[in-house]
């Protein structure tokens, strides 16, 4: 059955003027069709047959007391700095892609080689025989997830040629800290991953000029490191990142997802617990404490439900540390965001109760980039790549991966 689709209209920008994909369109807000057709029952989420055992494993922050957590500034970390996350199995889907596409796991240190802080990072290559595009995709997760999240995501990417490196952001999957408490945000440390890669790539003896371009994708907080490193990398006169003198990565340019740039006023909470975290974040700064986007992330329960039983993913309440770590990073960017240079793409839901889009119109109306498109799809909520119940429903999530395609192959 075709579903009936509305008109298209993008706006975009070369030399700041906007332009309409759909001229038949008279109107200035962006948007796309809302094609989600989810089932009219609709079933608590069980595991397909043969991944119960991995979605039965229990998540060691589940099993974890938050009040030993507290003494960790003064007792320092436990031998096991990922709190057990680094023991847990690989998702199905991140099997499945490291059984058909060579697969490289990372680790980057930000404690100088101590062992106790690093950051965990996987690289994916496309197929033999696929002709190669030259050029990477950083894929980086949202607030309470983990890399290999992207596994069922990027087929599309590799079989057009490019290779893809998704890290888990410090705290997350299988990076060190406290699951989930990130009380700086400006530790969200990507452009290690890139020093990385660059290196391993130099020492295999392909050179950067090789591997010259370099995209950077993430969605929702993803989104919000994304945009901070396109910020900071595009800028090259004006940045405190300490790279090393020889080595500068060279961003071609960014994937914007439902970025993390304005809250929802649905999901931020409310000023009284804003204040309360403030008066207790100099000693119980990874308290679990507000229940932030729970329950907001799509019109689709069974989501919530596939993400509360997967163990690689946090199912606690927002950390007092971390929200305010958000809420200072937010105010951080805004002030930026007319010094943003590079070529970019913005792809935001209208129905989004997590964050809003209209940060993301923000961004556009104020990023210096002359090469600039906004992408809204109207109706969709937070979590654009929601994977279909059946493949009418799961449309929209392709709408979303074509887009972002089509832009990647335009440049």
């Amino acid at each position: 059955m075709r579903i009936p689709r509305r008109p298209k209209i993008l706006l975009s920008s070369c030399r700041n003027k906007p332009t309409f994909a759909n001229p038949r369109s008279s109107k200035g807000r962006p948007n796309v069709t809302s094609d989600s057709i989810l089932p009219q029952s609709r079933a608590m989420w069980t595991p397909p047959a043969g991944q119960e055992e991995y979605y039965s494993t229990p998540c060691p922050s589940d099993l974890q007391w938050s009040v030993p957590q507290l003494l960790v500034p003064l007792l320092g970390q436990p031998s096991d700095s990922t709190y057990g996350r680094s023991k847990l199995p690989r998702s199905p889907d991140e099997l499945a892609i490291r059984k058909e596409h060579k697969t490289t796991d990372g680790l980057v240190s930000l404690d100088g080689g101590k062992g106790k802080e690093f950051i965990s990072y996987q690289v994916w290559e496309p197929k033999e025989g696929v002709k190669q595009k030259g050029a990477s995709l950083v894929c980086i997760h949202g607030i309470n997830d983990y890399g290999g999240k992207f596994s069922c995501h990027v087929k599309i990417f590799l079989d057009a040629g490019y290779r893809v490196i998704a890290p888990d952001l410090p705290s997350h999957g299988r990076s060190s800290g406290i699951h989930c408490y990130l009380p700086d945000l400006d530790r969200l440390a990507v452009y290690l991953v890139l020093q990385d890669v660059v290196k391993n790539d130099s020492a295999s003896g392909q050179t950067l000029e090789q591997r010259h371009k370099l995209y950077i994708s993430g969605q929702s907080l993803g989104g919000f490191v994304a945009v901070l490193t396109c910020l900071k990398y595009g800028a090259p006169n004006d940045t405190d990142l300490p790279v090393e003198a020889d080595f500068r990565p060279v961003i071609s340019g960014g994937l914007f997802l439902c970025p993390m740039l304005a809250i929802s006023p649905e999901t931020r909470p409310h000023y009284s617990i804003e204040l309360v975290a403030r008066g207790i974040s100099a000693f119980a700064g990874s308290l679990p404490l507000a229940a932030a986007n729970k329950g907001k992330n799509s019109e689709d329960p069974t989501v919530e439900e596939q993400f509360n039983k997967d163990p690689q993913t946090y199912h606690g309440k927002l950390r007092v540390g971390t929200g305010l770590a958000i809420l200072k990073g937010l105010t951080e960017v805004d002030a930026l965001m007319g010094n943003l240079r590079v070529p970019f793409s913005l792809h935001h839901g209208t129905g989004d109760r997590v964050t809003s889009y209209h940060g993301s119109e923000k961004l556009y109306k104020e990023a210096s980039s002359t090469d600039k498109k906004l992408h809204l799809y109207d109706g969709y909520e937070h979590i654009l790549l929601r994977v279909g119940q059946n493949e009418q429903d799961d449309q929209r999530r392709q709408n979303v991966l074509r887009d972002m395609l089509a832009w990647l192959e335009a440049h």
